[in-house]
């Protein structure tokens, strides 16, 4: 049985076929069949009958994965092609909400029989499904909701009884100290109003009026839009954009196996945030050590005798010990930002010491706390909220939430919502979307943090046995509820076991350099969570069993659609034995993307494996960057920093390839060889990428002191080449090279000698 036909088609429920309108009666009897589609698809999976179903080929076939989902998911494949106009990255499918239940994502293509494929997900939409697909509950909520679903009112101005529900079970869920509210549209909302809060305080109670700076933490992640840039620290997010220069400190994670290292990157990170506080990043101020040792002596006695002390009394009597200078330094600082758990930084999580502390200092120098949690809020780590887990010696003053709201919510404390109150000055048009409201009201009564811990348990358990059984592949799980990740050993075996994973009907979600999250909806069924350790340990051994290399593989999400990279947005990077190692995981991409198995092959090209020879493999061009006289060029997009094309070689006497023995200059030491040579597909002007290395290369042989620059390339660039290629003398043509359906062409073109050095201008001694 499948779902009913309305509900597979983009128009949804009542779709009527075309030149006909759909009656009422139509739609509700569309609607009574769905339900009880539903209800019967619900039951299946509460039982254990419903399962990853994906085709056999996918992960037994040849092929990047690319080419096996055009051909073995043409539904899916059509759909993106349709919508290859857009700017986006994604998995190579399209998913089916009508069809999928529990953690199982169902797609729109079908087998031979008409059941729908089904992956298996295991990163909750990433971390904002709490509960699984078409819970029966939600279903009927979104329903008896009708009105608020088909009109979208903006509450800002217009609040209905639907939104002023969720802003009362909002006084329900409110972290203990923080108890006031401001709902809004996405998690990164939520964290731009947090730090317009806390900056507007500090304009308003300050003597000078600035707003002063937010410290964050390294490898932090708070979004990315402008202000939430200034507070994340993943390199990826931030390149390109300019924000605020505010600074950053050690995130110390908590490793149980080193505590004096722990330690040490506590004290280092209290210690930075301290010369923040105390300075305001002014210049000589007083950093005394001495002084920052005995106030965190104070910290320690106050938390081994906490149950003695008055935290009031205690924090007066810090403060009393402050200078007024000091106390006015540290007004600069308008909060500090933290996540309990950094998830897209890696899944690292700090000791509840360190947490305490920093409250504990944080209160003292009068500074708000802000606790981003975004995606540990509500349940995720097995507490309501996941600073919870640290025993806190007093609230945060601010906390962002979103994920699993389904919209973004701000809750401040008391003191800072007063700066709410001026009408206009923290504002949203929808300030949530109703649908959002209905899901998360039809599921809040649901959350069983026992549940939660349980599920986790099982999910944490499975994974470490498969650690321990794969020490060679995986390593270090950890985690705090159903909120689980793990390292892989090699950052390049990352991105394989996620493709392997994906073919097998598996998605889990990266973080971090080579890092994978593995998140267990609250409610996932002990067979859910069986069946994904399953299909991850074949994944496992897909590569252990040497079934699939790094250098085969690569992420699961294809680009979709092109576009043309300008020139002035392009940098130059030289590659050099010693920075090869650094970049060769960005120039291998751009190797297979342009000569790998996606590329239009004829299918009797020749292969080494899965890999087409025209490919080189990383180990070659290793190699070739250790040889006398290498050079190597790269072009980085400055816009999305990765690499869109590449091209290194060496001296000729170095290499063996097709033509080199019949080089006219082999043995003359002047010529530099050409070796490889790529430019990413996706680039529009590629051609004119391409023309901008060779040369960028020309001049760096030049330079280098080489007579003569030979290679053996596409012919067509004596057609769409640099003027001094085109005019090169043709040693070779080679037709069908290695069976790829192109031509080659052994070139080679004369160099002009390296220019002499200027000379130096000015007043010449008589």
């Amino acid at each position: 049985m499948t779902a009913p036909s309305g509900l597979r088609e983009a128009g949804g429920p009542g779709t009527a076929p075309p030149g006909h309108a759909a009656t009422a009666d139509d739609v509700v009897a569309q609607v009574a069949r769905t339900l009880e589609y539903l209800t019967e698809l619900h039951a299946r999976y509460r039982a254990g009958d419903v399962h990853v179903h994906v085709p056999d080929l996918l992960h037994s076939g040849e092929g990047t994965l690319e080419e096996l989902a055009e051909q073995l998911l043409p539904r899916s494949s059509a759909a993106l092609k349709a919508a290859a106009r857009s700017l986006f990255f994604s998995l190579p499918v399209a998913f089916d909400p009508a069809e999928s239940i529990g953690p199982y994502l169902a797609i729109v293509d079908r087998d031979g029989a008409g059941q729908p494929y089904r992956f298996l997900d295991m990163g909750a939409l990433i971390a904002t499904s709490a509960f699984g697909e078409n819970d029966p509950a939600v279903v009927r909520a979104i329903l008896e909701s009708l009105p608020f679903v088909t009109s979208r009112y903006a509450h800002s101005e217009y609040q209905t009884a639907l939104s002023l529900r969720l802003k009362a079970e909002l006084n329900r869920i409110a972290p203990e100290g923080t108890p006031r509210h401001f709902v809004v549209n996405t998690g990164a909302e939520a964290v731009e109003n947090a730090i317009k809060s806390v900056l507007l305080n500090r304009v308003k109670t300050t003597e000078d009026g600035e707003g002063g700076f937010i410290v964050s933490f390294e490898g932090a992640f708070h979004g990315r839009t402008l202000g939430a840039l200034a507070v994340t620290h993943r390199k990826k997010a931030r390149l390109g954009f300019p924000t605020f220069d505010w600074p950053h400190i050690l995130f110390p994670v908590e490793d149980a196996r080193a505590p004096k290292e722990t330690a040490r990157r506590e004290e280092r990170s209290l210690k930075q945030l301290w010369d923040l506080l105390v300075s305001g990043r002014l210049p000589r101020a007083d950093k005394s050590k001495d002084t920052f040792r005995r106030e965190m002596d104070a910290l320690d006695e106050f938390l081994t005798r906490q149950g003695d002390q008055d935290l009031g009394a205690f924090v007066q009597a810090q403060r009393s010990a402050l200078t007024p200078d000091v106390v006015r330094r540290a007004r600069r600082v308008a909060a500090v930002l933290v996540e309990p758990i950094q998830g897209e930084g890696g899944v690292r999580l700090a000791s509840a010491r360190f947490m305490r502390k920093l409250r504990l200092l944080t209160r003292i120098y009068d500074v708000p706390l802000v606790f981003d949690e975004v995606q540990t809020g509500w349940g995720m780590t097995g507490r309501l909220w996941g600073h919870e887990l640290f025993d806190l010696p007093c609230p945060p003053d601010v906390v962002t939430w979103a994920k699993k709201a389904q919209n973004g919510v701000l809750f401040v404390s008391e003191a800072l919502a007063t700066f709410f109150q001026e009408e206009k000055k923290f504002n949203t048009t929808w300030e949530g979307d109703s649908v959002g409201m209905v899901r998360l009201l039809a599921q809040i009564d649901k959350l069983d943090l026992d549940q939660v811990r349980r599920t986790g348990e099982r999910a944490r358990a499975g994974l470490e046995a498969l650690a321990r059984e794969y020490r060679e592949i995986l390593k270090n799980v950890r985690g705090a509820g159903v909120m689980l990740g793990f390292d892989v050993m090699r950052a390049d075996w990352c991105d394989a076991l996620r493709d392997r994973a994906f073919r097998r009907g598996l998605l889990l979600l990266p973080a971090g350099e080579r890092v994978l999250r593995f998140y267990p909806r609250y409610d996932s069924e002990p067979s859910a969570i069986d069946e994904a350790l399953s299909i991850l340990r074949l994944a496992v051994e897909d590569l252990v069993g040497g079934r699939v290399t790094a250098d085969a593989s690569a992420a699961p999400e294809i680009r979709v659609g092109t576009l043309a990279i300008p020139l002035d947005t392009v940098e130059i990077v030289d590659l050099t034995p010693d920075t090869f190692q650094a970049y060769k995981l960005q120039v291998l991409a751009v190797e297979q993307e342009r000569y790998g198995a996606s590329a239009s092959y004829p299918a009797d090209v020749l292969r080494a494996g899965r890999r087409p020879l025209l490919q080189f493999p990383i180990e070659t061009l290793e190699t070739t960057m250790t040889n006398a006289g290498a050079i190597g060029v790269a072009l980085r997009d400055r816009v999305s920093g990765r690499f869109v094309a590449y091209a290194l070689g060496s001296a000729l006497e170095n290499h063996d390839e097709e033509g080199v023995g019949a080089d006219p200059h082999v043995g003359e030491n002047n010529t530099f060889y050409l070796q490889a040579m790529a430019t990413s597909p996706s680039a529009q002007n590629h051609v004119a990428l391409e023309n901008h290395l060779l040369e960028t290369l020309r001049a760096r042989a030049i330079a280098a002191g080489f007579e003569f620059l030979s290679m053996l390339i596409e012919e067509r660039v004596l057609e769409t080449g640099p003027e001094w290629l085109r005019g090169a003398v043709v040693l070779e043509r080679i037709e069908n090279y290695l069976r790829s359906g192109s031509t080659f062409a052994y070139l080679q073109a004369a160099l002009p000698p390296a220019s002499p050095p200027a000379r130096e201008t000015g007043d010449q001694p008589g």
